[in-house]
């Protein structure tokens, strides 16, 4: 495959999709970009087949209907420790639910009402393009030799659809970024100022930032360490939401 068939291939996907749910949700949670599981661990798709679907996509699409319908992976196949457990157990608490394994697992494999195109969350991926890792450019080397020319190219204007959605969307109050990367591009863009700083959990730092998108609205961020490989518990995901509930006095 030539640099010429490459960028053919990927151009339509670099800007046309935002991530998963609701646009309008009250929270966001913004993390860097999806591993391509439907490509390389269930082997569902190839590259080229999976970036054709991505070329239709809307900003905002519907999780399920993506994974178990376009991709063909049933969400019970996703065994084991994801950040979608996070997100949920998240959301169960900011709803004043207390999350558990039990819970969590209904929320996102059973009643499967992560990512919703009518509930109360958005997923948004802030880089484009499936990888096999954070720190790798395969299989884009032909276009980008590294993935610092990657988010050079990409990230500015993805950053500016994103600010410009968020100005539209006028429910929005919470952004839960788990992307250290992520994080500097947003406050990079914005006019920021530090709401609050807190240790949780296993001496994990989380930062909440109030966002100044437009005069007379806030918007809060909350920054917090990568979800899983044991840095955060859910009675930790408790701790911090009536944290930041009682600092932003979010209902």
């Amino acid at each position: 495959m030539n640099e010429k068939m490459n960028r053919k291939t990927i151009e339509p996907c670099l800007y046309n999709f935002l991530g998963y749910g609701n646009l309008n949700g009250s929270t966001w949670f913004l993390g860097t970009e999806e591993g391509g599981a439907e490509i390389w661990r269930f082997q569902k798709l190839t590259l080229e087949e999976s970036l054709a679907l991505r070329s239709s996509f809307n900003f905002a699409m519907d999780f399920r209907h993506v994974w178990e319908e376009l991709y063909g992976i049933p969400l019970k196949q996703f065994k084991g420790p994801t950040t979608w457990r996070f997100m949920a157990a998240l959301l169960l608490s900011l709803q004043g639910k207390t999350p558990d394994k039990e819970s969590v697992q209904r929320f996102v494999f059973e009643d499967k009402l992560l990512g919703q195109l009518d509930g109360d969350h958005f997923l948004c991926e802030f880089m484009p393009l499936p990888k096999r890792g954070k720190n790798s450019i395969e299989p884009y080397n032909l276009i980008w030799s590294t993935p610092t020319q990657y988010k050079q190219e990409v990230a500015p204007k993805r950053l500016q659809i994103i600010l410009e959605t968020l100005q539209r969307k006028q429910a929005v109050k919470l952004i839960i970024s788990y992307d250290h990367d992520a994080t500097a591009q947003l406050l990079q863009g914005v006019r920021a100022q530090k709401a609050g700083e807190w240790v949780i959990f296993k001496n994990q730092k989380y930062f909440l930032w109030q966002l100044d998108l437009e005069e007379k609205r806030k918007i809060y961020l909350l920054q917090t360490p990568f979800f899983g490989q044991g840095q955060i518990s859910y009675p930790g995901i408790q701790t911090i939401t009536s944290t930041i509930k009682n600092a932003i006095m979010l209902d």
